[in-house]
């Protein structure tokens, strides 16, 4: 199970996109705390991407809170795909509807800006 940051995976093609994944992790103060929480709640995020027929996350990201105890309560979340490795060389066909990578800067020197980057809007009627 590949479980990346990005929005991409290179070296791989995205056969299909499978959508929202996510995993929770609650650790009570003590030893491991925010650390222990983010390990199972990668594990319960990799376990649901599994259960969708997902070998790869992309766009992994954490949301913590901070319990009143002391305590942690970690979510996980990302886009469940299926990816085969290409061929060293080998030309990647992206699929439609996938967002291309971000460039850096915004509007102004041609990139996405950062703020819209990962959100994907689909209409039904192809509006």
């Amino acid at each position: 199970m590949l479980i990346v940051t990005t929005d991409t995976l290179p070296g791989y093609e995205i056969r299909f996109v499978r959508g929202a994944v996510s995993g929770m992790g609650l650790q009570s103060s003590g030893a491991g705390g925010l650390t222990d929480a983010r390990r199972v709640a990668i594990e319960r995020l990799k376990a649901d991407a599994e259960r969708h027929g997902c070998n790869a996350v992309l766009g992994m990201r954490f949301e913590n809170t901070v319990l009143g105890n002391g305590g942690f309560e970690v979510c996980a979340y990302g886009t469940a795909v299926m990816a085969d490795q290409v061929a060293a060389g080998a030309p990647v066909h992206h699929q439609a509807g996938m967002v291309p990578p971000a460039q850096p800067g915004g509007p102004s020197s041609g990139g996405i800006p950062m703020v819209g980057r990962n959100m994907t809007v689909q209409v039904p009627g192809g509006r």
